[in-house]
């Protein structure tokens, strides 16, 4: 499992107790101010503060924390910031270190466009009140003595959609976020957070007003333990009310054909990316909208994986998606195929409510998609999945991992084909690019390290039958063709 911070035990802690709240509560019975207050005192008893500065605060903290799980905290965004418990980093982003020489050049004070820095006392200093935080002087120091600080929130966004306020608290652009996550995932004081459908989701198990379908991403294996297989967790999901589970894969089998063809169609475009990952997708029309037309049409697995759930229950059926990811929690109010988006995280929060550990039951088979479908979940698995049904087609694949390093990737490859023609100007580039390091396994809503859950989901892609057989769904495949439904 992963190392597991003092913040993520908190935040596990709060989505526990939501989700135990939720799922024994009178049905009438809504989530009130008081309830809230009851919660947090059961959490945070009287006596010395453990993290914070003070209890008050802690608790302030944990009732805001509670209000937005809960929805009571109404937010225009699915990441969204705790002022409470932003720590306002008041940090100087250019600091001078003791590797400072006192040299005779100086070159950083006479590179500083606002005369910022001075030498006192045989080394140099920066006046913070002056400095801009250009960076010039940290370029132009010949000993690297002087060194960025920057905040982990803003470092961690690819987008440049953190800045900080007058008070020095963390604000999101809307604009800019993608909903990737990154920063609810560093920030080590837990400042930022994202929404959460688990009470709804807890609530319609228990008012089961038409069969519920879970659709479980391909990087599901191994984020329960080594000795929960998918199908134990498929077993525990059921467990949970759950009137099927079916996997996302399922849908990666479709979408790779359906790139593939694309791709087949449309030779003269020359370059495309794939739409599996919204973050990324988001950020190339936010970033790169004069070639936003480069990624594909496709719908990703999880919605193609809904759609189908949707016809075969003729659209009476909820469809919760359950994965690593953030920013399918935005991703799952488009189209409909969605009605509600889970983190393995709070997955692993309704089973703890409900006493269920998936180790401890009876695997349920699992045979819904190709080994193509089910390493969606890793780097590289995307462009695996779709090559393969593109033999005749001379290609360039690219895989990064990064929204930066995507974004790079994509500006040049489009320059290229601006450019004067090469030798290998008649290929067709393809870009493969997860928002996440690792793809979906690194995701901010997991429970394992990457490199862990990468070698589970190894195993299980290698577990699935190529041939002829009957998914969750009902539908028939011949999988050694690569026939889609």
């Amino acid at each position: 499992m992963n190392p597991v911070s003092e913040i993520t035990k908190l935040r596990r802690n709060i989505l526990t107790r939501v989700a135990r709240w939720a799922l024994n509560k009178p049905l009438d019975e809504q989530p009130t101010d008081e309830v809230i207050r009851n919660m947090v005192m059961e959490m945070i008893p009287d006596g010395p503060a453990r993290y914070r500065c003070c209890i008050y605060k802690e608790r302030a903290v944990a009732e805001a924390q509670i209000r937005i799980i809960t929805g009571l905290e109404a937010s225009e965004q699915v990441v969204t910031v705790i002022p409470e418990a932003c720590n306002g980093c008041s940090l100087n982003k250019y600091f001078v270190t003791d590797a400072c020489q006192n040299c005779v050049a100086h070159s950083c004070r006479n590179s500083c466009p606002k005369k910022a820095i001075s030498v006192l006392q045989n080394r140099a200093y920066i006046d913070n009140d002056s400095c801009v935080e250009c960076g010039i002087c940290a370029k132009n120091c010949p000993y690297y003595a002087i060194v960025e600080i920057s905040r982990p929130c803003e470092r961690s966004c690819d987008m440049g959609a953190i800045k900080v306020d007058e008070c020095r608290r963390a604000v999101i652009d809307l604009d800019k976020c993608v909903s990737c996550g990154m920063c609810v995932a560093v920030c080590p004081f837990g400042a930022i957070t994202d929404t959460s459908k688990i009470l709804d989701v807890a609530k319609a198990l228990r008012v089961k007003k038409q069969p519920m379908v879970a659709i479980v991403a391909p990087s599901l294996p191994g984020q329960f333990g080594p000795k929960a297989t998918p199908g134990h967790i498929k077993t525990a999901i059921l467990k949970l009310g759950f009137d099927g589970v079916v996997e996302a894969a399922l849908g990666a089998d479709v979408v790779a054909k359906q790139e593939a063809e694309e791709i087949r169609n449309h030779p003269e475009s020359k370059l495309m990316t794939n739409s599996c990952c919204p973050a990324w997708a988001k950020a190339v029309t936010i970033k790169l909208p004069e070639i936003a037309g480069k990624i594909s049409d496709t719908l990703s697995p999880m919605r193609v994986t809904g759609r189908l759930v949707k016809e075969r229950y003729a659209n009476k059926v909820t469809t919760v998606f359950i994965g690593p990811c953030i920013a399918k929690k935005a991703e799952a109010t488009l189209g409909g195929e969605i009605d509600m988006a889970l983190t393995f995280e709070e997955l692993s929060a309704l089973f703890a409510a409900s006493d269920i550990d998936p180790a401890n039951h009876v695997p349920a088979d699992m045979n819904d998609a190709s080994p193509y479908g089910r390493l969606f979940a890793k780097a590289g698995g995307v462009s695996a999945a779709v090559t393969r049904h593109l033999p005749d087609v001379s290609m360039e694949v690219l895989q990064v991992q990064g929204i930066e390093q995507g974004l790079a990737a994509l500006r040049s490859a489009a320059n290229a084909l601006k450019g004067t023609r090469t030798a290998d100007s008649d290929k067709f580039t393809f870009i493969e690019c997860m928002a996440c390091e690792g793809g979906c396994v690194g995701g901010p809503g997991t429970l394992v390290r990457s490199n862990v859950a990468a070698r589970a989901v190894e195993a299980f892609s290698n577990l699935a039958n190529t041939g002829t057989r009957n998914n969750a769904l009902g539908i028939f495949e011949d999988r050694s063709a690569g026939k889609s439904p």
